[in-house]
């Protein structure tokens, strides 16, 4: 009697517990999901921009879905990502995407495009330099490139945009908006180098 009154103590504990990771489970609330938003319209419209193949080009740790934030003002060294919130792709891919429906860039593997438009991404955060002050940063390296791979421009870009608040929304919001307007410079300086016959090497002309 004394044996059977223990095993179904046994087993009740058992059911209790793993009622209670079943429970913890279904109770754990999913990641929330983030991208660019809507398309955006084109920005360009003097320039064949379906006759520049677009890359994207992230640093190593800018390769997941995580959202990176940095505490400059009391660790700067230090990369931190939201456990509750992240990219639906890594930024990289989320970028290349949102340019080619800005500007109307080709695929890398088009057979069309004649030269490279490069983005190297070193940098895509939101920078607090408070604890309720923050902004979505975006770094990197823009280059042209020829189909005998020469070098025809490039230049840095940094460009930052004001988070409304200490959260992951705040800074992909910031985030979103500081990719946008990197679409805007990149529209701009395309203009500038047709207009100065940089790219005819592309095959581009007025």
């Amino acid at each position: 009697m004394k044996t059977h009154r223990s095993l179904l103590a046994v087993f009740s504990a058992l059911s209790l517990g793993l009622g209670a990771c079943a429970g913890t489970m279904q109770n754990k609330t999913p990641p929330a999901v983030y991208d660019f938003g809507q398309p955006i319209l084109s920005g360009v419209e003097d320039v064949q921009a379906e006759r520049l193949a677009l890359e994207v080009r992230a640093a190593p740790w800018l390769d997941g879905p995580e959202i990176d934030y940095r505490l400059a003002y009391s660790d700067p060294l230090r990369r931190s990502q939201y456990v509750d919130s992240r990219w639906a792709a890594p930024p990289a891919l989320l970028l290349a995407q949102q340019l080619r429906r800005q500007i109307g860039f080709a695929s890398i593997d088009s057979v069309v495009a004649e030269c490279v438009l490069r983005v190297e991404l070193q940098e895509f955060s939101q920078v607090f330099t408070a604890p309720r002050i923050s902004q979505g940063v975006l770094q990197g390296q823009v280059s042209l490139i020829d189909a005998k791979r020469r070098l025809l421009a490039g230049h840095a870009v940094g460009i930052e945009r004001p988070a409304r608040g200490p959260d992951a929304v705040s800074g992909v919001l910031a985030l979103a908006d500081a990719s946008e307007e990197l679409g805007r410079q990149l529209a701009g300086w395309l203009d500038r180098l047709d207009r100065e016959g940089a790219l005819k090497t592309c095959g581009l002309t007025r």
